[in-house]
C-alpha cells in the first residue's frame, strides 16, 4: 500500500492536486499520528479561522478604497500612520479553497474584499456622500498564502521523515506517534506571531 508520508512528497509538486487535496492528505497523516495542534491548523485552513487568530502568513497588505460614481474605486487616504498601518494589513480568515479559487479565476492582479460594516460606519463619516468601501490588493498576496501553506506542510512532512516517522502500509507504530509530538510542536510554533496591530483593524472573513 506504500506510505502516506512519501506519497505526499510526490503529490506536492504535482499541479493537478489543489491546496485542499494536499491539506486533506496531511489531515489523514496528522490524525493517524494524533497530532491535535496540526489537525486544528489544517481544519482552520480548510474551514476558515472564524474568531481564531490567523498565522502570520495570512496577514496581507490591502488598500482601502471608496466608490466614486464618476471615477470608480478611488484610494481612501488615512493620514494617521498608526491607523493606516492597522487597517492596511488585514488578517484573511476565509477558507483556503476560496483563496485558491480567487487567485486562479482573476484575469488581472487586482482582488477586492468587502469592508466589514463596523469599519464602513467609521469611515463613511469622513466623506460627504453615501458610498461603499472595499479592500483592494494583489492576487500575488493570495498566491503567497497558498505557497506558505504548502511550505508548512512540506516542512512538517520532511521533518517527520528526517526523524524516522514514516508509515509502512499507512500505519505508524506507537514509538513514531510518541516521537511526532515533539516534531509537530516545533513546526506549529512557527505559524503565529504578534505584529502589534491596533484594535481598529478588522478581519476579512467573507
Amino acid at each position: 500500500m506504500g506510505s502516506l508520508v512519501l506519497d505526499f512528497e510526490n503529490k506536492i509538486n504535482d499541479k493537478k492536486y489543489s491546496i485542499t487535496d494536499l491539506l486533506r492528505h496531511c489531515l489523514i497523516i496528522a490524525r493517524k499520528l494524533k497530532q491535535k495542534e496540526f489537525i486544528e491548523w489544517i481544519n482552520n485552513e480548510l474551514n476558515g479561522y472564524g474568531s481564531k487568530k490567523v498565522p502570520i502568513y495570512r496577514e496581507i497588505p490591502l488598500n482601502i478604497k471608496f466608490y466614486n460614481p464618476y471615477y470608480g474605486w478611488c484610494p481612501y487616504v488615512i493620514t494617521q500612520k498608526e491607523v493606516s498601518d492597522g487597517l492596511n494589513h488585514i488578517p484573511l480568515k476565509i477558507p483556503i479553497s476560496e483563496i485558491e479559487s480567487t487567485s486562479i479565476n482573476r484575469e488581472n492582479d487586482i482582488v477586492r474584499f468587502s469592508v466589514p460594516v463596523q469599519i464602513k460606519n467609521t469611515l463613511i463619516n469622513s466623506v460627504d456622500f453615501d458610498t461603499d468601501f472595499c479592500y483592494e490588493g494583489s492576487k500575488t498576496s493570495l498566491v503567497g498564502i497558498i505557497d506558505a501553506v504548502k511550505n508548512e506542510m512540506l516542512n512538517w512532512i520532511l521533518t517527520l521523515e528526517e526523524n524516522g516517522i514514516v508509515d509502512e502500509n499507512n500505519v505508524f507504530d506507537s514509538q513514531q506517534i510518541e516521537k511526532a509530538d515533539k516534531v509537530t510542536s516545533q513546526v506549529v510554533n512557527n505559524f503565529y506571531g504578534d505584529k502589534g496591530k491596533i484594535e481598529l483593524r478588522q478581519v476579512i472573513d467573507k
